[in-house]
């Protein structure tokens, strides 16, 4: 009979230990809904896949606050649908496109990978999987195909101005490590309120997590680096800004077309002249094609956000 009863009291106790670790799992994995953009819905799990997609992708992301880059991942995914919506009502996507294909390339071997199957294996290990990035990656694709479609005939490159940069008498050419922050603007009068927003931001938080909180541009994936930049290929105005600063320092706002921007200078070195003019001069060409082109596709993307309805949770 007291077996009985031991054998009655332990199972209760099992079963209450049972019921309070499986509602204490079912809480740490509810899904709640973060966000809709028109009828499309984000949840905790996506933003949570986001932010291993980003961290995976730049690790040095995961030197900067856990809520900070949780918060960039919820606006990047945000950003994503909209994209996504106004591609589709002109392209069909799960197609095979080289755009993408380059783009997956460019992205492994920055990272040091020499194949895609090496990858597709790291991709694994750090719990993503390889279609589910080719979707974002191609999206971005086709987003920039479409830029460069609508807006290729307002692309207005000085080629006689880049030729005399190229054949400068220098030897050697200063080749320049920068970030940026590129902040929307309303009106010119709101410049130094913002420049000073952001560095009291700089000063407090540093420069990284700065470019996760409020910078727009699309370097923001790679906590707003640019990487090595040829000094002839920037403008005048960039140049004279860049001029005087020292390493770590920043720029003071220069205006652009989609708000302000702010340069930090990482660093600086001297390389020798590429003697070949021609090339020189394509990758002179390639760069301010691309400067016009991430300008007109902010814009292009602000416009048609007001067009979309957006609800964060």
């Amino acid at each position: 009979m007291n077996s009985f009863k031991n054998l009655k009291k332990n199972t209760s106790l099992y079963l209450i230990f049972f019921i309070f670790f499986f509602s204490f799992y079912l809480k740490a994995n509810e899904v709640k809904i973060l966000a809709k953009v028109n009828n499309n819905i984000i949840t905790n799990i996506d933003v949570m896949n986001e932010y291993n997609y980003l961290v995976t992708l730049n690790t040095s992301l995961k030197e900067i606050d856990k809520q900070q880059v949780l918060q960039y991942a919820k606006d990047s995914l945000i950003k994503e649908k909209i994209k996504e919506i106004e591609i589709l009502k002109i392209y069909k996507l799960n197609e095979k496109n080289k755009s993408v294909d380059l783009m997956i390339e460019n992205i492994f071997k920055n990272l040091d990978f020499n194949s895609k199957n090496e990858f597709e294996n790291y991709l694994k290990k750090n719990g993503l999987k390889f279609d589910e990035v080719y979707k974002k990656i191609e999206i971005e694709a086709v987003w920039n195909q479409m830029i460069y479609t609508k807006f290729k005939d307002k692309i207005f490159i000085d080629e006689d101005e880049l030729k005399k940069k190229v054949s400068n008498n220098q030897e050697k050419i200063e080749n320049l490590l920068l970030s940026e922050i590129i902040i929307p603007l309303e009106n010119k009068e709101e410049i130094n309120l913002k420049y000073d927003q952001i560095v009291k931001s700089i000063n407090s938080i540093g420069f990284e997590e700065t470019v996760i909180k409020f910078s727009i541009s699309g370097s923001k994936n790679n906590a707003g680096l640019l990487g090595w930049v040829n000094q002839n290929a920037l403008s005048k105005e960039i140049q004279n800004q860049l001029e005087d600063l020292d390493i770590g320092e920043i720029t003071k706002p220069i205006l652009i077309s989609s708000g302000i921007m702010i340069l930090k200078l990482e660093d600086k070195k001297f390389i020798e002249k590429n003697n070949n003019n021609e090339v020189e001069l394509e990758r002179l060409i390639s760069f301010e094609m691309n400067n016009q082109l991430n300008n007109f596709s902010s814009i292009f993307f602000n416009k048609i956000k007001k067009n979309i309805i957006i609800n964060e949770y």
